[in-house]
């Protein structure tokens, strides 16, 4: 059998392989975060969220919409209280955060049993 013979039949199984595989366990969105930072702030995008009073009124000031909520502020944001009692407490965990990129927001929320409680939304200047 002639190299390109066998080049062949190794290309056709090969691909033939690679879509059973793709087809069996196709795309996932696997996140491999174990920072104690990006997991709080995954945690706080899993459950729904809700707004007090004082951040809803934040959020239709400033215009906030959820894809800069979720992709900006619950991502880039660094958790400024580990190693305190807030973030230990029961029932509701809460977490201090700061957003310092473009605008700068400081955000405070808390994760409760099936949901995310943003309490406190600032514009910092």
């Amino acid at each position: 059998m002639t190299f390109w013979k066998r080049l062949r039949f190794y290309m056709i199984g090969a691909s033939l392989g690679l879509c059973i595989v793709l087809v069996f366990f196709g795309p996932k969105a696997v996140q491999c975060s174990y920072f104690p930072n990006s997991r709080a702030l995954e945690e706080a995008k899993i459950y729904p969220i809700t707004f007090s009073e004082s951040a809803a009124a934040t959020v239709d000031a400033d215009k906030i919409d959820s894809v800069f909520l979720f992709n900006e502020i619950l991502k880039k944001s660094k958790i400024t209280n580990f190693g305190t009692e807030e973030v230990r407490a029961t029932p509701c965990r809460v977490y201090r955060a700061e957003y310092r990129e473009a605008k700068s927001y400081d955000l405070v929320y808390e994760i409760c049993k099936k949901k995310t409680v943003i309490t406190e939304l600032k514009k910092v200047n």
